[in-house]
């Protein structure tokens, strides 16, 4: 991940996050900056975002919106603390495992190799994909989720480990990514044609869901018919 790249996905996932196009200022590229030199990889940052925009939604009253990325400063960093205890003694040193542990430790592993698979699998199905895109920002934003991928699968190769909920976050803003670049290469009255049939087969549902909850409903029957369309499987450890 490169200097220039590391900037531009954290300030383009806060803006998507934000909900309305905002520019952000100087001192919130500097604190990406003090992000990046801290160590703070990439992941970590999306998601300790993720996480207070989601508090905020929660507690959110009126049309409030959050103005500056400092809001999330300190839950990218309790995230990325979380990140560093979770790598703690990956390196072999020749040090046995305590009986006691060693079953948990064979847990990590099985978990961990099926992530792995899981992982694979996606970015082959994905870079299928890429293969039938046409060059342009579509096919440049696939190599992006495909390069997000890449790193997530290694640092769950390094740790070892598996820490489900922050690698089920992680995979949904990387599948947000995706999905946001497939649309692009689908024919608008194909998406209007999955509109009216979503509209049609949760009918049943409008009048007896909240909005919030309807609207992710659809929201998910329209990410499955894209990601069948593509033949690319959901990016979700859920689906182990």
């Amino acid at each position: 991940m490169n200097y220039y790249n590391y900037f531009t996905e954290i300030e383009e996932h806060f803006v998507r996050r934000r909900g309305k196009h905002l520019l952000i200022s100087p001192m919130d590229w500097g604190l990406i900056a003090a992000w990046r030199e801290a160590g703070v990889p990439l992941q970590v940052a999306l998601r300790g975002i993720d996480i207070a925009m989601d508090g905020f939604s929660a507690r959110q009253r009126g049309s409030s919106k959050v103005n500056s990325l400092c809001y999330c400063h300190d839950r990218v960093m309790a995230e990325y603390a979380d990140h560093l205890e979770s790598h703690l003694g990956e390196s072999s040193d020749g040090v046995n495992t305590p009986a006691g542990d060693r079953a948990a430790s064979l847990e990590d592993e099985h978990g961990s190799a099926a992530t792995l698979k899981l992982i694979s699998e996606r970015m082959n199905e994905i870079t299928s994909a890429s293969e039938k895109q046409s060059s342009g920002s579509a096919a440049d934003g696939i190599t992006r989720v495909i390069a997000r991928l890449e790193e997530v699968r290694q640092n769950v190769e390094a740790a070892g480990r598996v820490d489900s909920e922050a690698l089920e976050r992680d995979l949904a803003i990387i599948d947000e990514l995706l999905l946001t670049q497939l649309r692009a290469s689908i024919p608008p009255e194909q998406m209007i044609e999955w509109e009216k049939e979503a509209k049609k087969e949760l009918k049943v549902y409008r009048k007896r869901l909240p909005k919030e909850t309807y609207e992710k409903i659809r929201g998910n029957f329209i990410r499955e018919k894209i990601h069948r369309k593509f033949n690319i499987g959901e990016l979700s450890i859920f689906r182990l």
